[in-house]
């Protein structure tokens, strides 16, 4: 038997977001993903995809963010997919969290908050493709960070 699965296919346009997270939570409430993890995905995936569609499309063109979400055991696992400019999120240096708000460069945490919020991240740039995996094992009662 096959693991359960939800595609879908945004595009690449803010308004989508809303739609994106409708989405998860339905599938995974279906599945009986604890609201804190379905909370933590949402949240790892509105900052991924807003980043996207803000920063990755320069051509101001229609593109599609391709996303393939499955219950593997214990594990919500996402793929995402994406024909914006080569850009790997891990690459990105940790913010300095310890200095002042005020000498802290404008943005940056949400990436901090991804790589906080997930169990395991990973990134490969294929065929023009950005490739990003996450995976979040389900718990009851978790901390989100």
């Amino acid at each position: 038997m096959s693991e359960p699965a939800l595609v879908i296919d945004l595009d690449n346009d803010l308004s989508e977001v809303s739609r994106l997270a409708e989405a998860v939570e339905a599938f995974a409430t279906a599945h009986g993903v604890p609201p804190g993890t379905i909370f933590a995905v949402n949240l790892a995936l509105e900052e991924l995809v807003t980043n996207t569609i803000s920063y990755g499309y320069p051509d101001g063109g229609r593109h599609r963010i391709h996303l393939r979400f499955t219950l593997q055991g214990d594990t919500l696992q996402v793929a995402i997919q994406d024909d914006g400019l080569a850009f790997n999120p891990l690459n990105k240096a940790e913010p300095n969290l310890d200095a002042p708000i005020e000498d802290r460069p404008i943005g940056g945490l949400g990436i901090h908050l991804v790589r906080k919020l997930m169990d395991d991240v990973r990134y490969e740039r294929r065929n023009e493709q950005n490739c990003l995996w996450l995976a979040k094992k389900m718990t009851e009662g978790e901390s989100l960070l």
